[in-house]
């Protein structure tokens, strides 16, 4: 698939995993809030069991309800690659008189498919297994599990309102603080390097369906016995991804792409793809002499506030504002929901006006395209005025 085909194909998916985000963070405010009206230890105790009781099964209904939703469009994104990949090969062997295969008849290619799709939601059990909140201790960052979090974060800052120790405002901000700064992360216990659930989901799906089309690609060269295969180029790309837009052998797909390690063509997070090339019937998509000029043109700097940017850089601070946004706008919609001060409200939603309009002005800055639709996956609305600099 083309690079910008394969950016869009896991928004359905991010989304989906925000949504379970939203709900369990509106769950936690919700149980805050209901403790600001019980007025004596005593009776908060009473309580304690009807207030943090049921948060296990709410987890496993929220795990339940987003695995039902999102595999169903796992299947739908793979129907989209054999539609826009094998589909889009066919005249590629029938300009060489080869046999192609429709896929309902394809034995092969269909074994692919169900093992990347089961690649693909072996990922999503792993994650829903390794959720919670990383929260910042100084200069370590300490990993919570949900249960943790329900049964000794939640349960401290309930006591904290009903024995008066803080104020009902001053304790929301807190949690608030903590769980948007950290966002819902799942943890890979064996290096400790943990990602938002929206990110780590986005890689899953982006690469099962990368490495779904490569697989692809691969059959196809072997159908029409070719071993040589071009690679997509996209702007934006990290600096160590040079090589796309040419063509190479398998094996040099191994030796200068990297193909088969994580930081490699088709790794996690790669947008590069690589398809069958024949020389004398393909026609590549840009010459060697347009790749120089496009590359020369990627590595050109451009200042912001001090610092220098190339566009790889510039799409990486782009990508940070928007994370930096979406957290903010939770945080406001967290504060209202739990009835926070006013005053406290209307500063929030200044900052995050301030952060829309410093992402407007990074943008023009550096000659990229706004992608607002990144911040406003949460559906969550208009939060402040909007004023574009």
């Amino acid at each position: 698939m083309q690079p910008n085909e394969l950016a869009k194909l896991p928004e359905k998916i991010e989304a989906l995993f925000r949504d379970m985000q939203n709900r369990i963070m509106s769950d936690v405010v919700r149980r805050i809030k209901k403790t600001g009206g019980i007025t004596s230890t005593a009776d908060y105790q009473l309580q304690r069991m009807q207030i943090l009781g049921n948060s296990t099964e709410f987890l496993e209904s929220e795990i339940k309800r987003l695995l039902d939703a999102t595999y169903p469009e796992i299947f739908e994104l793979y129907d989209e690659v054999i539609e826009k990949d094998y589909v889009r090969d066919k005249a590629l062997y029938e300009q060489i008189n080869a046999a192609y295969i429709p896929y309902e008849n394809n034995e092969t290619m269909q074994g692919w498919v169900e093992a990347v799709r089961s690649q693909t939601g072996g990922e999503f059990e792993n994650i829903t297994q390794s959720m919670g909140f990383s929260l910042n201790y100084g200069s370590r960052q300490v990993f919570t599990p949900f249960s943790e979090y329900y049964q000794k974060y939640l349960d401290r800052a309930c006591m904290d309102i009903v024995t008066g120790v803080i104020d009902y405002n001053s304790v929301l901000r807190r949690v608030v603080k903590e769980m948007t700064n950290s966002g819902i992360r799942t943890v890979d216990y064996a290096s400790g390097h943990s990602n938002r659930i929206d990110v780590a989901a986005r890689r899953a799906v982006m690469t099962g369906v990368n490495q779904l089309s490569a697989k692809i690609h691969e059959q196809t060269a072997e159908d029409l016995e070719t071993d040589k295969y071009e690679v997509t180029w996209h702007t934006g790309a990290r600096p160590s991804h040079w090589w796309g837009g040419r063509v190479y052998t398998k094996q040099q797909l191994v030796d200068i792409c990297h193909l088969g390690e994580v930081t490699g063509l088709c790794g996690a997070n790669c947008r590069h793809s690589y398809h069958a090339f024949i020389p004398g019937i393909s026609v590549r998509m840009y010459t060697d002499e347009q790749l120089d000029q496009m590359n020369a043109e990627e590595a050109r700097v451009k200042e912001w506030k001090g610092k220098e940017y190339n566009v790889y850089q510039a799409t990486q601070k782009q990508r940070q504002m928007e994370t930096a946004m979406r957290a903010q706008r939770e945080k406001v919609q967290l504060l209202k929901a739990g009835r926070a001060d006013p005053d406290v409200v209307t500063v929030e939603k200044a900052k995050y006006q301030g952060q829309l309009n410093e992402y407007a002005r990074f943008c023009k800055r550096m000659d990229l395209k706004q992608q607002r639709e990144r911040i406003y996956l949460d559906l969550r609305g208009r939060v402040a005025p909007s004023k574009t600099y």
